[in-house]
């Protein structure tokens, strides 16, 4: 509200200049609130593009940048030239990740770079090409599994994978399709006796297809001993990185089966082989495992598959103070740049509460000052939610740490 005054008989208007003055200091900092993300496929020759984020205080400018980080999103270095919210995928960008860094600003400031999350690994543009042909795991015997095991492939990056079992005569190897066979396992049936089996497998991804066969078994019969394994996982949840002793047995026992530990991924395209075992003298046998995101897990003799066995996986969140100044490091198979985790203290009543939210970086890591109160002793941790760890992954917890304010 404006008022008017009579100063050395000059009319003054008081109010709005005061006003005005307070508007321009209350003007802060632009401070992020999530992470910039980036659109598009991870292809040579496509566009990518970056949003800005969300950002508090009213931020007036944006300033983009792209970084080429590893296969893995560590390691990331700005691309010379790339200051636009898009970014045209080159070849030097193949067999790495990307991600952009936005910059906002306003009268009072700038904040970030704040990193987006890295996009798949880049690849050409081109259909994929087999480098490693499909295989089969597992002896073809009357009521028993095999497992098609789909190859390897460079050129443009693997989207979907389909499975066609066939027949084939036992001398000629001509092959017909068997109907509703289009798993990536198959059980032996009485009708493949005398027969041999084979897989086609089909890679595919936006710019077309392959299909290549795997070698034909050898004949099918039903007059062998079947060796049958269980498997036991020691927990079903665990930490990354953390190492996992599987166990299990063989029926009939006995001494120097091997064993193929088999294992998917919770967003794997294929069930692959990971590591092998031989049995004891009693029919027992181990094997060591790290997994690095939600795992399933099937043992298999040459003769028979085990019941398959899933752990979950809680991303390892380190948590570092120094003084007022605290650093929390996210690790697990992925890199977690772009997510949100939250600084929490322990109350009196034994809950947490948020006080404070931090961007995690390129590197995984977010590094963040926060003033704490002289004389007074802080209970804290980080913690990172589940929907920010992402598919695969459970929740993250930091070690506590006790805090003493030094302001």
């Amino acid at each position: 509200m404006r008022r008017l005054a009579s100063i050395g008989g000059a009319i003054v208007i008081l109010g709005a200049a005061a006003g005005l003055a307070a508007a321009a200091t209350s003007v802060t900092a632009p401070v992020n609130t999530a992470a910039p993300a980036v659109s598009g496929q991870a292809y040579v020759g496509k566009t990518l593009t970056s949003s800005r984020g969300s950002w508090a205080n009213g931020p007036t400018s944006y300033k983009y940048a792209w970084l080429r980080c590893d296969a893995n999103g560590n390691g990331c270095a700005a691309i010379s030239g790339a200051a636009a919210s898009t970014y045209v995928a080159t070849s030097a960008d193949v067999g790495h990740e990307l991600e952009s860094a936005v910059t906002a600003s306003n009268s009072a400031g700038s904040a970030g770079p704040v990193s987006s999350k890295p996009t798949a690994a880049i690849t050409p543009a081109t259909k994929p090409a087999v480098s490693t042909r499909p295989a089969i795991i597992g002896k073809p015997v009357v009521g028993q599994q095999l497992v098609a095991q789909p190859g390897a492939y460079s050129g443009g990056a693997v989207t979907g994978l389909k499975y066609a079992w066939e027949r084939c005569d036992a001398d000629t190897l001509s092959c017909t399709a068997i109907s509703g066979a289009t798993r990536q396992d198959y059980q032996v049936a009485t009708a493949d006796l005398a027969a041999r089996l084979r897989v086609q497998v089909t890679a595919s991804n936006p710019f077309g297809s392959t299909t290549n066969p795997s070698n034909a078994t050898d004949v099918v019969v039903n007059q062998v001993v079947i060796v049958t394994p269980t498997l036991h996982l020691p927990k079903v949840t665990t930490v990354c990185c953390q190492t996992l002793h599987l166990s299990g047995a063989i029926s009939p026992a006995h001494a120097g089966e091997k064993i193929t530990v088999l294992a998917r991924q919770f967003d794997a395209l294929a069930t692959t082989p990971v590591t092998t075992a031989t049995t004891d003298a009693n029919g027992n046998w181990t094997a060591v495992v790290t997994p690095m995101i939600a795992t399933t897990y099937t043992a298999q003799t040459a003769t028979a598959t085990s019941d398959s066995a899933s752990v979950t996986v809680h991303p390892r969140v380190g948590f570092g103070v120094n003084g007022n100044t605290f650093t929390a490091k996210v690790t697990a198979r992925d890199s977690f740049a772009g997510r949100i985790a939250y600084l929490q203290k322990r109350l009196a009543s034994g809950a947490w509460k948020r006080v404070k939210l931090v961007v995690i970086n390129q590197h995984s890591v977010a590094k963040f000052r926060m003033p704490l109160r002289r004389g007074h002793t802080y209970t804290l941790r980080i913690y990172l939610t589940q929907p920010q760890a992402g598919g695969g992954y459970l929740d993250g917890t930091s070690i506590v740490q006790r805090v003493g304010g030094t302001r």
